[in-house]
């Protein structure tokens, strides 16, 4: 059985398409279930082939010199990942695991070839390469910054931007974190994001109930940077 097509009408790399392309690229999918903690693929596996979270999460992250690991990236259903890797036929650096019970469905790289030669889907594929790029730069700007309290911050407001909902009170981070997760996306320790987050919730910047984070305004969170 396919994929059915209202959930790949949400996709942002298929939205070019018409439902008759979403009929047929339906069948070509193949979904697999991961437990959480389970790795997705490591670095070496990239470029196969083209994901797509339907259930649950996953993290894009990677171990740097010292130990530490970087989270690179959250991906929620619908979001999709791996189409750069098949681009240039290059393993990316990083390593995706599962954050829960989560079910992803691939595309090979025959059929990701394929769609190529479509102009509209051609069209979306270089829309979301300009979004990874913003993100990318986005990150930087991120980890330029030599205050961990900064870098905090910024992370906090663009997950309110990428994941936020509104709600009665501001913005709420619909995703569960962790202090060591967010640290992890920062690059800090886990006591050093303890202490920034305690601050910002004394400030009113913040305030945190069972790992969700609600924003009363976004953008007193960068108004000092």
């Amino acid at each position: 059985m396919g994929v059915d097509i209202e959930f790949l009408r949400r996709v942002a790399l298929f939205s070019g398409l018409t439902d008759d392309d979403l009929r047929a690229l339906s069948r070509h999918l193949v979904e697999r279930r991961y437990g959480a903690g389970e790795v997705v693929f490591p670095e070496e596996e990239t470029g196969r082939s083209v994901y797509v979270v339907r259930e649950g999460r996953v993290k894009v992250s990677r171990w740097l010199a010292s130990g530490r690991e970087l989270i690179l990236a959250y991906h929620d259903a619908p979001e999709h990942f791996g189409e750069m890797a098949l681009l240039d036929g290059r393993t990316a650096p990083a390593t995706v695991t599962a954050v829960s019970r989560t079910s992803i469905v691939s595309l090979d790289r025959v059929r990701f070839e394929a769609l190529l030669r479509e102009p509209r889907f051609s069209r979306t594929l270089l829309e979301v390469l300009c979004a990874r790029c913003r993100d990318a730069w986005q990150q930087i700007e991120i980890m330029n910054k030599r205050d961990p309290e900064a870098r905090i911050r910024m992370a906090l407001h663009r997950l309110c931007k990428s994941h936020g909902c509104p709600v009665d009170g501001g913005t709420r981070i619909e995703m569960r974190l962790t202090h060591r997760e967010l640290a992890n996306m920062v690059g800090v320790t886990r006591e050093t994001a303890t202490r920034a987050i305690a601050r910002l919730e004394s400030e009113k910047l913040i305030e945190v109930r069972s790992r969700v984070f609600l924003v009363p305004d976004p953008d007193r969170l960068i108004e000092e940077d």
